[in-house]
């Protein structure tokens, strides 16, 4: 008779961001009246009541670039150790950078 293997835990896309994806504020439209511009920097500040383009866990808090405009959404290049990566994002998720 074979053993049972034990099950792990998952690990999805949301572990462990129970802190960052709470909000009780309402949210009002400003955040999308500021204009971005290529080469602005942008602050990453996950909305969890948007969870289209939701960036990971692990970006809230970054600084980037702005690298690409569309209507709803933004291409940012963020630093991220030694490497670069490039996140696209909805206008909800971020915030100008030192305004």
């Amino acid at each position: 008779m074979a053993t049972k293997k034990t099950s792990g835990r998952s690990h999805g896309f949301k572990h462990k961001s129970r802190q960052v994806m709470t909000k009780d504020a309402p949210r009002g439209v400003s955040f999308m009246m500021t204009e971005y511009n290529v080469g602005d920097r942008a602050l990453v500040i996950i909305d969890p009541r948007q969870h289209k383009a939701l960036p990971h866990r692990r970006y809230h808090g970054k600084v980037g670039t702005v690298k690409e405009v569309g209507r709803r959404s933004v291409k940012l290049d963020v630093k991220l150790g030694d490497k670069t990566k490039t996140l696209i994002t909805r206008f909800d998720h971020i915030k100008p950078f030192g305004v």
